[in-house]
């Protein structure tokens, strides 16, 4: 599974395209970027009021999200140590979702993070990284 490390920075670039979009979205209303709302229509409801300090603090987090791209394609131990930080900070947003009645999505949530977060914190997995 010597891939691994690749498939989270794979990953992580991904969830900086969302998040820089989003971000942008949320600054710029009316822009281009609201194409990203077709992917979650009641999202932009939920957002839009907040988007003063979102959409900064969505770039922010996408900034985040590069750092770990980077750590874990040259598999830096920094870089898993992020990524276990990044999935924590996930779990405990998705069991803030539980909380608003999106139950299905934080349950699922929940589950795809602490899968991750036991897959990462296995000591073959710290032995993937230098």
């Amino acid at each position: 599974m010597r891939v691994a490390p690749l498939l989270f920075g794979i990953f992580f670039a991904f969830a900086t395209c969302i998040l820089v979009t989003v971000g942008l979205a949320l600054i710029f209303p009316g822009s281009a970027f609201e194409a990203i709302w077709r992917l979650y229509e009641a999202r932009r409801a939920t957002l839009m009021p907040y988007r003063e300090w979102l959409g900064p603090a969505f770039l922010v987090l996408a900034a985040v999200m590069v750092v770990a791209f980077w750590g874990n394609l040259t598999r830096a131990e920094w870089g898993r140590a992020l990524a276990i930080g990044i999935f924590a900070g996930n779990g405990i947003g998705d069991v803030g979702q539980l909380f608003m009645g999106h139950v299905l999505e934080g349950l699922v949530g929940i589950a795809f993070a602490g899968v991750l977060l036991f897959w990462l914190t296995r000591p073959q997995t710290k032995a993937l990284y230098a």
